[in-house]
């Protein structure tokens, strides 16, 4: 009877044990090319993304329009949030209305964007894993804020003002 007992507490507790690790572990995983050519690692987790490049850092991830006003609006926000808290805050923003990497570039260019832009057209599969997580509808402008651990804290759709981003960085990166 004890063998028994003893057997299914260590069954027990290496199930317990197993299922504390796979917690965190990549369930998926892409990689998003930015305007500037870099290179963005996102593994899915259960508790959020892990975007390996900006480990340590809240990571704003924002699905956003070219022809969206209040998308439009948030760009200075983001400009300002990007240079205040560079040491803090990594902003990833996908252009959702299907511009390519070209259009985006010139858009960059044009609005003065200091922070990580990634075509949508070129990020389907990253897109519909976020819907599909998130569920998201394809409202624009849509944020997930992340905190330094990459868990997701917050998912909100429409125009955030600038003192309320600020707010959520600093709860995001304590």
């Amino acid at each position: 009877m004890k063998k028994i007992i003893l057997t299914i507490l260590l069954t027990f507790g290496i199930t317990l044990t197993h299922a504390e690790v796979a917690k965190n572990q990549p369930t998926e995983s892409f990689v998003l090319t930015t305007t500037k050519g870099e290179k963005i690692h996102v593994s899915a987790t259960t508790e959020g993304l892990d975007f390996k490049e900006f480990r340590g850092k809240a990571v704003f991830l924002v699905l956003f329009g070219h022809m969206c006003p209040p998308c439009n609006a948030e760009i200075p926000e983001f400009i300002a949030l990007s240079d205040k808290y560079k040491d803090k805050l990594a902003i990833v923003a996908i252009e959702a209305q299907r511009y390519d990497m070209q259009k985006l570039q010139e858009f960059q260019s044009r609005k003065g964007i200091n922070y990580n832009l990634v075509p949508g057209k070129e990020s389907d599969a990253f897109i519909g894993h976020i819907a599909q997580r998130s569920g998201w509808s394809g409202a624009i402008p849509f944020l997930i804020a992340l905190d330094k651990n990459g868990e997701v804290q917050t998912v909100q759709q429409g125009f955030i003002p600038k003192e309320t981003l600020e707010g959520l960085i600093e709860k995001l990166t304590k």
